[in-house]
């Protein structure tokens, strides 16, 4: 298990990245949260009870988190973090 965690440091210990890795660096997290969105909305009946308040109300969250602190991480695990409260809650 330890030679996971070791292995990219091994790897990558000149300080070069190739451009794969920085190609996933930049656009894999806005690929998450477009499985997210996917996701919360797969299932959604709008003609039935909830009427998807749980997921629209996360998808308000992950936006406005998104335009106020522009940190993606924050707004892919709070949204998740409202969505599953939601999901309980309704």
């Amino acid at each position: 298990m330890a030679i996971c965690r070791l292995l990219p440091f091994i790897i990558f210990a000149n300080g070069k990245l190739p451009k794969l890795v920085k190609f996933y660096e930049k656009y894999l997290p806005y690929s998450l949260m477009a499985i997210l969105f996917c996701y919360c909305f797969a299932s959604v009946k709008f003609s039935v009870y909830p009427h998807g308040f749980p997921e629209i109300i996360t998808l308000i969250v992950i936006t406005l988190l998104h335009i106020w602190k522009k940190n993606v991480m924050l707004s892919l695990f709070l949204g998740t973090v409202v969505f599953l409260i939601l999901s309980r809650v309704f």
